[in-house]
């Protein structure tokens, strides 16, 4: 396969420099194009994936809130767990103990309602993460397609040399503009993956704060 590499035409199976082929201006200049193209939706891309770890983040901080405030009332419920027990030594107030027996059943109900929905929305992330791979698996796919353009292309044009002199240089930006681009895709899916292990960190410690309201609740 040939290739091109620091101004050079090369051959993947030899190290030895390949005899450039020049094309045309105009084809280069619509090689070019495309890589611009390219390098644009990538950093739609990007930016696109910024913007939804801004929400990870935001979400994660949610979650955080969220499970600050359970321990809190895990430990009220304790507390009052502890006093309710006390209470129902005297038959006088057995009344008013299983009325709030009763209230707090149903404020535990509702807290597995909010656990089922958390699980819900946590799938449909899921599924839009994967679309999200299938489109850059295209984008990888249209990427390799513009390659074998490149070695399919011929220059032979002695009077356009300056302008192909140019060209090749501009395409050598670009690539290195793709590179650049590429390393901070790379960087923001991993903080993607980074900030997906989070939540789920959260939503799991938040099952493990429910189960010990659920356990509080049982102790009565």
């Amino acid at each position: 396969m040939i290739y091109f590499e620091d101004g050079k035409w090369l051959n993947e199976n030899s190290s030895l420099p390949v005899q450039p082929s020049s094309p045309s201006s105009s084809q280069q200049k619509k090689l070019n194009q495309s890589l611009r193209k390219e390098n644009q939706i990538l950093r739609e891309e990007n930016h696109a994936l910024r913007q939804e770890n801004r929400a990870c983040r935001v979400e994660n901080k949610a979650f955080h809130q969220e499970n600050q405030t359970i321990r809190e009332e895990n430990k009220i419920l304790w507390e009052e767990n502890k006093i309710l027990q006390e209470e129902k030594k005297n038959t006088e107030k057995q009344s008013v103990l299983e009325k709030q027996e009763n209230a707090l059943r149903k404020q535990n109900k509702a807290l597995r309602e909010e656990i089922i929905a958390l699980k819900k929305q946590e799938i449909a992330f899921a599924m839009e993460e994967k679309a999200l791979q299938r489109e850059i698996m295209a984008l990888w796919e249209e990427n390799k397609a513009f390659q074998e353009q490149i070695k399919a292309l011929h220059m032979d044009d002695k009077a356009l040399r300056e302008e192909e002199k140019a060209l090749r240089e501009e395409k050598i930006a670009l690539h290195d503009e793709k590179l650049s681009i590429q390393e901070e895709y790379k960087a923001l899916t991993e903080e993607n993956t980074a900030l997906n292990n989070e939540k789920k960190a959260l939503l799991e410690e938040n099952k493990a704060l429910q189960d010990l309201n659920k356990a509080l609740y049982g102790g009565e």
